[in-house]
């Protein structure tokens, strides 16, 4: 029978896209009719049982939008089970077995320091216990050559060993065997032969790369996850098919691409920035239809802010990383997290300075204007005391306490010396800095000139923050989407199907780069089975990217560039790459290829170009005018339903911009306007 492109068959019975983006606070819904507009829907989280909330959601969003559970043809999940479970460390009961006498490699991890002259600093604790770890008898050279072969009568006894300790998942992590897996693989089979645990894998099977520490530890967040991940798709899967939803589910992964919801129970640790990156795959795809060249992905919610650089409408990558504090080798969207949002505390330190976060008032009490038992200003706070928000949020359904407000800003403001209005100021004033800090972190960094990118603002705070941090960073402007609050639902109704594969290589010179080219020609056609079984993807969809590592002999760390047969051509795309990433490259050093890479992507079926949305009209009345504050003064602000700006028509600041999910200010001294696709732009007034 031959493989059908992805939800073909949900293609011919269905009308509607669906994407569902959970968070801590609400649950977002993004529901695309045929016609190609969007209804957008927010419901509370139910962080207990994520999947009530989905289908609650789903289901109200359907209705709304006058659809069915089986009029969808296609349905994509963002989900934080993964991130939460390693957050809250409650995820499973994890064993590991190892070479001989590396037992104690997730305890000594290596020597990077996130803070090298803090002796107080701590690394987290090991996933995996020093009792829940084992040692098996067997070696792998670097080359591949076999030292020492694991025997039988051994892993018998360790089968025994690791029965008794009644582990969940058992991760398997020899020394050296992304050369040569064969020996994890027999270990791992033997094991499962003989019941060990319920769940047995090989490190091999979740990231085959050099560096054991790593390669162990995002084996063993894998098998932390799992189990946490496997039983959430599994109830979300039965639930939607108990309401007859024809099309699968598919699960936003790390690397901005989805994989099927049984490849997702199996690779777990692809989810963990699965919350993360809608927004951002969203937002490229948004900056390439608007013709904007760089951008910068800027998503503030109640807890943080994630951050990520756009060029040409790529969102930038990386292949290493850490989730708090523990190392993940696989390829991921490179979003910068600060600890920053609309619930981030502001506080007063020992030498009586005016500070903002990273400790946050949550959902629960959250802010003090939220009515819910918060007694800490928050930005949120300042931004309703200073008038940029009005007396409720979420279309009337979040009415704020004000006055409770006002009172604890008095009370805060008494504490620093100033007046209410200065205090609040400086609560934005202090956030805008931090913010601006990771805006540098992911542009200046990258050899990237903020001056010269757009900010794309969106979360339920984006917007709010959008217009001080153009001006502090002197941006181009800011681009605000129609659906700011929901952006990352709606940014992953068209996210590609995406695998990544990666394997060891090896060559410094052009007499070598042919063993690198058949390893890469192995790899694509592993990928391209991988997608035609597993996701029953027609090969014929499936576009390749490959790639290699290199880096300058001797390095310990490397850089990720696009394959070329010619090593003069290589060499060169590695040395631009490397003067881009540290600042300088060296021609005399010589070049080692380490690994090769390979992108399996497959577009999503009729992606949908930007609907016009937004008629040409005459300027709209304000509802309201508001006192509002900017910098030092305050101002008669008008307040307009976004929704009431028609296409062209250019508005003056300052005003402020009110909508079901979000609310946008634009300062004195700037305009704005709707494009004819209903995105916002805002910048500075020309002279």
């Amino acid at each position: 029978m031959a493989a059908t492109s992805p939800d073909e068959h949900a293609r011919r019975a269905g009308q509607v896209r669906v994407a569902v983006d959970t968070g801590g606070t609400f649950t977002d819904v993004a529901v695309r009719r045929p016609d190609g507009s969007v209804e957008v829907w927010k419901v509370s989280s139910s962080p207990q049982a994520p999947d009530d909330a989905v289908v609650r959601g789903v289901e109200e969003a359907l209705e709304r939008g006058g659809a069915d559970f089986g009029s969808v043809e296609r349905f994509v999940h963002g989900t934080t089970v993964a991130t939460n479970t390693l957050l809250t460390r409650t995820g499973a009961r994890v064993g590991l077995v190892t070479t001989a006498g590396f037992a104690d490699m997730l305890h000594i991890g290596h020597q990077s320091r996130s803070a090298l002259y803090d002796l107080s600093v701590r690394r987290p604790a090991p996933l995996v216990p020093h009792e829940l770890t084992w040692e098996v008898t067997e070696r792998v050279a670097s080359d591949g050559a076999v030292l020492v072969a694991p025997v039988a009568a051994e892993l018998d006894g360790l089968a025994e060993r690791i029965r008794a300790a009644a582990p969940e998942v058992v991760v398997v992590s020899l020394l050296n065997a992304y050369v040569d897996p064969a020996h994890e693989q027999r270990v791992v089979e033997h094991l499962r032969r003989a019941g060990a645990a319920p769940s047995v894998l090989a490190a091999t099977s979740v990231t085959p790369e050099m560096r054991e520490y790593e390669r162990t530890s995002t084996a063993v967040i894998s098998g932390y996850v799992q189990p946490a991940i496997a039983d959430y798709l599994e109830r979300l899967e039965t639930r939607l098919a108990e309401r007859a939803m024809p099309t699968r589910v598919w699960v936003m992964q790390s690397n901005g691409g989805l994989l099927g919801a049984g490849s997702a129970r199996e690779h777990s640790v692809r989810t963990v920035l699965s919350g993360l990156v809608g927004g951002v795959v969203g937002a490229a795809r948004w900056a390439s239809q608007l013709g904007l060249p760089q951008v910068v992905s800027f998503d503030i919610g109640g807890t943080s802010t994630d951050i990520a650089l756009i060029r040409d409408g790529v969102p930038g990558e990386m292949t290493s990383g850490e989730l708090e504090g523990y190392p993940l080798r696989m390829p991921a969207v490179d979003v910068h997290t600060i600890g920053a949002g609309g619930g981030s505390i502001a506080w007063r330190d020992a030498g009586g300075s005016l500070r903002v976060g990273p400790q946050s008032a949550g959902a629960r009490p959250g802010p003090v204007c939220y009515g819910r038992g918060g007694e800490q200003i928050t930005v949120t706070d300042a931004h309703a005391l200073l008038g940029r928000l009005g007396s409720s949020l979420l279309g009337g359904r979040l009415a704020l306490d004000l006055d409770g407000a006002r009172d604890r800003l008095a009370a805060f403001a008494d504490e620093l010396g100033l007046d209410e209005d200065e205090a609040a100021a400086g609560v934005l004033r202090v956030i805008t800095a931090t913010m601006a800090r990771g805006v540098r972190k992911v542009s200046i960094e990258r050899g990237i000139d903020p001056r010269d990118c757009v900010l794309m603002a969106f979360g339920g705070a984006g917007p709010l923050h959008a217009t001080d941090l153009i001006r502090e960073l002197g941006m181009k402007g800011a681009v605000v989407p129609p659906h700011p609050g929901i952006a990352s639902a709606v940014g992953m109704l068209d996210a590609p199907v995406r695998h990544d594969f990666a394997a060891a290589a090896a060559a410094t010179s052009a007499a070598e780069l042919d063993t690198v080219a058949r390893a890469l020609e192995e790899l694509t056609a592993d990928a391209i089975r991988f997608l035609e079984r597993r996701e029953r993807v027609d090969p014929a969809l499936v576009t390749v990217d490959r790639l290699v590592d290199a880096r300058y002999l001797g390095q310990s760390h490397d850089l990720t560039v696009p394959w070329q047969a010619d090593f003069a051509a290589l060499r060169k795309a590695f040395d631009n790459a490397h003067l881009e990433r540290y600042g300088f490259d060296d021609p005399d050093a010589v070049l080692e290829i380490v690994a090769v890479r390979a992108s399996a992507v497959v577009e999503a079926p009729g992606a949908a170009d930007l609907p016009r949305t937004s008629a040409e009209g005459a300027p709209p009345e304000p509802v309201e005018t508001r006192s509002v504050r900017f910098g030092a003064h305050r101002h008669a602000c008008p307040v307009y339903r976004r929704d009431d700006l028609p296409a062209g028509v250019e508005l003056p600041g300052p005003l402020v911009l009110e909508q079901l999910d979000s609310t946008v200010v634009v300062a004195p001294g700037q305009v704005c306007h709707h494009d004819t696709f209903g995105f916002l732009h805002i910048h500075e007034e020309r002279p």
